[in-house]
């Protein structure tokens, strides 16, 4: 979701983010990134640089935690904020899942449709069908509505 959300993955294996990789994010004025595992998460943290500051939190890429991401992509696109940053290790499984739900959350996917997205660029034989099935589970949340006009400035256009 172009200026309110992007994704990727650690680059350096199972692990979170190093400051190298916060400062950069910082310095492309990103306001918080999300880890989406909890492995060697060591607590939320600060990064300060020229651009302002980036908060580093970890939250689950399921129920609850993927429930506060949405809520944070919606604050973040009401409130007009910096955009946030989700990863989990390569990029692909969690971080795929959130973002596929904010997809239908926020820009009126099908899960058939998120689910496609969701598929693009992972090999076949890592198509989980747990992590499918979690997508196409996913009910929106009522309450994180945008906008027509929002939906046209925030949503890619497939």
């Amino acid at each position: 979701m172009p200026n309110v959300l992007y994704r990727g993955g650690a680059n350096n294996g199972r692990a979170p983010l190093n400051q190298s990789e916060l400062n950069a994010l910082c310095e492309d004025d990103i306001g918080t990134a999300i880890y989406l595992y909890n492995t060697g998460f060591s607590g939320p943290s600060t990064t300060t640089c020229s651009k302002g500051s980036l908060k580093y939190i970890y939250e689950s890429w399921q129920g609850k935690g993927r429930a506060a991401v949405h809520q944070m992509i919606y604050d973040a696109i009401k409130n007009k904020g910096k955009p946030i940053f989700i990863h989990c290790w390569n990029g692909i499984h969690a971080t795929g899942a959130v973002a596929a739900t904010a997809l239908i959350q926020f820009c009126n996917l099908s899960p058939q449709q998120a689910v496609k997205y969701w598929k693009v660029g992972v090999a076949p034989r890592v198509q989980y069908p747990s992590v499918i099935q979690n997508i196409l589970s996913f009910h929106p949340n009522p309450a994180l509505q945008l906008t027509p006009e929002e939906q046209a400035k925030y949503c890619p256009k497939f």
